[in-house]
């Protein structure tokens, strides 16, 4: 396929695919919550999590993880620099969905996902142990950075091409970088709220 039309066609199928707002959608559906507004003011699994329930937050958390393995399996066996091209515009898909306004996630859920389906062994054990953190911090965060530190860290064992361990990290760099973006945005929304007792944050 020429080089352009493959990756107008898989950025737009990257961008879509990321742009789902499974956690708005889900909160509008459940309790008439806009997660733009309330708790931590992401559109993301956590905040699902805290303000609407745990089950649904894991249903959150299981479907953004989905978009992204998705999205892995179909790029796969492409060059690395198409699958990099094809995570990015998952992110910025899920980080900026035209649906609303450009204001979505972080990418946490859908970037550990196409990590997942990318080094699927290394996934494989990191999920094992992330069952330890989570039943020793009863939390959703440190529970979803364990699989994702673990997979990564794993990643060599199981001789995995370099660059398709390098995606991944630079994929969490820009999780990062989204985090820093939003921040004046939902400090004002957590200011306005019982967040912190909510997400134990406070605690």
């Amino acid at each position: 396929m020429n080089s352009v039309i493959y990756y107008l066609l898989i950025g737009v199928i990257a961008y879509f695919l990321g742009s789902i707002p499974v956690a708005y959608i889900i909160a509008k559906a459940v309790r008439s919550i806009d997660v733009r507004k309330a708790g931590e003011g992401n559109v993301g699994a956590r905040n699902v999590f805290h303000t609407v329930g745990p089950r649904w937050g894991s249903l959150v958390f299981l479907l953004d993880f989905a978009k992204g393995a998705v999205l892995a399996v179909i790029v796969s066996n492409e060059s690395p620099a198409r699958i990099a091209f094809a995570g990015i515009l998952l992110l910025v898909g899920h980080g900026f969905p035209v649906w609303l306004r450009f204001i979505g996630g972080k990418g946490l859920s859908p970037v550990g996902g196409f990590t997942a389906a990318l080094l699927p062994y290394s996934a494989l054990i990191a999920i094992a142990i992330s069952g330890l953190a989570w039943l020793k911090t009863r939390k959703f965060m440190p529970t979803t950075v364990t699989v994702i530190i673990f997979t990564i860290a794993l990643a060599p064992i199981f001789e995995y091409q370099l660059e398709k361990m390098l995606i991944p990290i630079g994929l969490f760099i820009l999780v990062g970088l989204k985090r820093k973006i939003d921040e004046p945005r939902t400090r004002v929304i957590e200011g306005s709220n019982d967040w912190p007792e909510l997400s134990g944050d406070g605690s």
